[in-house]
């Protein structure tokens, strides 16, 4: 059998699948409404490993966070939190 590959976003294959099921399967004969099947979720298998491997979140860069970098920064420019100084009141 010949096969072709597709490059397609997921939006573009989730609107080719869209479009695959909504074809007139009663104007199929047997072998095309098996052939349509099979695309149809080999497809939606695809898109559903697409949709499943995309990472949470950013894999670690080795850099801190933006919140720990900016409270050495501050503390190093002697903006530190009370706890660093032991103060707790409004007075310096």
């Amino acid at each position: 059998m010949s096969q072709i590959t597709l490059n397609l976003t997921l939006h573009e294959a989730a609107f080719a699948l869209s479009a695959l099921r909504g074809v007139n399967k009663d104007a199929l004969n047997l072998d095309n409404f098996h052939l349509l099947t099979s695309v149809i979720e080999n497809l939606q298998s695809r898109i559903d490993a697409a949709e499943t491997n995309v990472p949470d979140d950013e894999p670690f860069d080795g850099f801190r966070t933006d919140a720990e970098a900016d409270a050495d920064a501050l503390a190093s420019a002697g903006w530190g939190t009370d706890e660093d100084y032991g103060c707790f009141s409004e007075e310096y």
